[in-house]
């Protein structure tokens, strides 16, 4: 039987992932990218590295993430 809770974007990261984003990011807050992760908090400035990450380790997840969480990915101007 399949699991029904909703996929968190901290489900599609890897291990260490915290290190991996503090080198993208420049970010020096351990703290903080734990935050934004288990938050998934969408308007940080940190959110496209975050996203990034997600989709390099797990594209299908990360897809099945996007197509329920629309209102989290970035927006393009039209």
């Amino acid at each position: 039987m399949e699991s029904t809770t909703p996929l968190k974007i901290r489900d599609l990261m890897p291990e260490g992932y915290l290190a991996q984003l503090m080198d993208r990011t420049k970010c020096m807050s351990y703290a903080n990218l734990s935050q934004l992760v288990r938050n998934q908090h969408h308007t940080s400035k940190y959110w496209p590295a975050i996203l990034a990450l997600a989709e390099e380790t797990n594209p299908e997840g990360f897809a099945a993430w996007a197509a329920a969480n629309p209102d989290k990915l970035p927006q393009v101007a039209a």
